[in-house]
């Protein structure tokens, strides 16, 4: 028996999603299963949500999310080397924590394990009135920008500290 996450990425229920970009000459990408919030709960405090605040969460669906950067560059204020990045995040309602590790290729964050943790950082969510179907990462603005439901946030991408 195949599960739906096992078909065609393009047909799953969270398709597969990329972005990629040039910041300040080295090359980024990202890859996400895109969950949508169909009338779901998304974000907040107890079990009728979707993304509990205060969990870990792999910040998508399926596959952990993933970044790819060819050199080295600053995520705000640290030093991330060139090489392969699982993105996970602990999102509150008023900050969120960003998460590198080092071990990308993983199913969700069952097997997160924070000894393998490039960094973390925190970012303060921005709340809108107009809610974002799909989840949304793209690059702009020399920053890597998150978008669901009613949540944005953005963290720079630099060349110094």
């Amino acid at each position: 028996m195949t599960s739906s996450c096992n078909t065609d990425p393009e047909r799953r229920p969270s398709p597969l999603r990329t972005d990629s970009t040039f910041i300040h000459g080295v090359s980024a990408s990202i890859e996400f299963s895109s969950p949508g919030v169909k009338d779901r709960k998304i974000f907040g405090q107890g079990p009728d949500f979707l993304v509990p605040y205060g969990e870990m969460w792999r910040t998508g669906a399926n596959d952990a999310t993933f970044i790819s950067i060819d050199g080295p560059i600053y995520v705000d204020t640290n030093k991330l080397d060139s090489g392969n990045y699982a993105l996970f995040t602990i999102p509150n309602r008023d900050e969120w924590t960003i998460i590198f590790n080092k071990e990308w290729e993983q199913w969700g964050s069952y097997n997160y394990k924070d000894s393998l943790d490039a960094f973390r950082l925190t970012v303060k969510p921005r709340m809108v009135d107009q809610s974002q179907e799909r989840m949304l990462f793209y690059f702009a603005e020399d920053s890597l920008k998150f978008r669901w439901d009613k949540v944005r946030w953005a963290i720079p991408f630099t060349n110094r500290p």
